[in-house]
C-alpha cells in the first residue's frame, strides 16, 4: 500500500479525465448484461478521482456516489456531471479505509478503477465487501 499523500494529484484535477487511457466503449453492455442492471440500486466507486466511472455509470442507477479523498478531483467530477445534466450523483470526501462509514451502503456495484492500486487491496475490498453486502439484509 502507498500511504496517501494530499499533494500528488495538486493541480492535475482538470487534466486527469483527458489523460487517462479509456475504458471499453462496451462497459455499459458488459456490466448490464453480466450484472443484470435494470437501472435501480446504487453505485460506490471508491476512487472516483474526477468521477470519469462515476459519472458514465450514473445512468446505470438510481443513485451514485464518488469516493475521493481530493477536493480538487471531486470539484471537477461534479462539474462535468453538471455539464451533462446528471443530478443523482453524491460526492464524497473520504479515503476507501474510511469505507462503510464515510458512505454506507448498501450498493450494487462496487468500483474502483485505476484507483485500487493506490489502496491497501485486501482492507479495502474487505469495506466495500460490507457495504455491498448491506444489499443483501
Amino acid at each position: 500500500m502507498v500511504p496517501y499523500d494530499a499533494t500528488i494529484y495538486q493541480g492535475a484535477a482538470a487534466h486527469y479525465r483527458p489523460g487517462r487511457p479509456p475504458y471499453s466503449p462496451r462497459l455499459e453492455a458488459v456490466l448490464t448484461e453480466e450484472l443484470d442492471l435494470d437501472g435501480g440500486g446504487r453505485l460506490l466507486d471508491a476512487g472516483c478521482g474526477p468521477g470519469i466511472l462515476t459519472v458514465r455509470l450514473a445512468h446505470l442507477f438510481t443513485d451514485a456516489v464518488g469516493l475521493d479523498p481530493d477536493p480538487a478531483m471531486l470539484a471537477e467530477g461534479r462539474r462535468v456531471a453538471n455539464e451533462r445534466g446528471i443530478t443523482n450523483i453524491r460526492w464524497v470526501q473520504a479515503l476507501a479505509k474510511d469505507l462503510p462509514a464515510a458512505a454506507p451502503g448498501p450498493y450494487r456495484l462496487v468500483t474502483f478503477g485505476q484507483s485500487l492500486h493506490w489502496t491497501d487491496e485486501p482492507r479495502s475490498q474487505m469495506r466495500c465487501t460490507r457495504c455491498w453486502r448491506q444489499a443483501a439484509r
